[in-house]
């Protein structure tokens, strides 16, 4: 009798690890969004609560800077070339912040030449927005589009200001500007030196 309770809780044991076993375990978020309403009611809820609504190319991502102790919350810089404002006063060129990982709510979608749709609230100077904002490829944001109807042109970049990236671009062209300036010089001499040359020949034949 006792072998067979033995066998009974042993065999409940193994039918109890096989079921985990085979059973797949579902992924846990510590983010959740919020069932989002129709577009309309989506823009409009937008525009009031957020600082920017606009629609940019992305130029440039920049993940945040290594450290010993990483964060799903640490923050990546995605810059825009804007081209249609809804709300804010955005330059040319924005910087939007995100977190850099689904799992603190953060936009990971971001992709380097893709247009975006962008809704950012101000957080300490800077505008960050997330997953559960109105953020999405312009591709996939038709309705969202036409209720936004017709924005405005970003304000342009003032004197000296670069897109991101270009910043090499400008290096290049000051390094090519200051080989120009070294040929200039170099040729300089060597025309004085060639005159004074053609020079002294006269002399001595005199």
């Amino acid at each position: 009798m006792m072998h067979k309770k033995m066998l009974l809780y042993l065999l409940c044991g193994v039918m109890m690890l096989s079921t985990a076993l085979i059973a797949k375990p579902k992924a846990v978020f510590a983010c959740s969004c919020a069932m989002q309403p129709s577009a309309e009611t989506h823009v409009k809820e937008e525009l009031d609560r957020k600082t920017a609504v606009f629609t940019g190319k992305v130029i440039k991502v920049t993940p945040p800077k290594q450290k010993k102790t990483m964060s799903t919350a640490d923050l990546v810089q995605v810059d825009f070339e804007v081209s249609t404002v809804w709300k804010g006063e955005l330059k040319q060129q924005t910087a939007i912040y995100t977190a850099m990982s689904s799992a603190s709510c953060g936009y990971d979608g971001f992709k380097v030449g893709d247009a975006y749709i962008v809704s950012a609230y101000d957080r300490s100077g800077e505008l960050e927005t997330g997953m559960c904002d109105l953020t999405k490829p312009v591709s996939t944001a038709g309705d969202e589009l036409k209720v936004l109807g017709k924005g405005y042109d970003p304000l342009p970049l003032s004197a000296g200001e670069l897109f991101p990236g270009n910043g090499d671009a400008a290096n290049e062209v000051s390094k090519e500007s200051g080989a120009s300036k070294l040929q200039l010089i170099i040729g300089a001499l060597a025309l004085f030196m060639t005159i004074g040359i053609v020079v002294r020949r006269a002399r001595r034949r005199r």
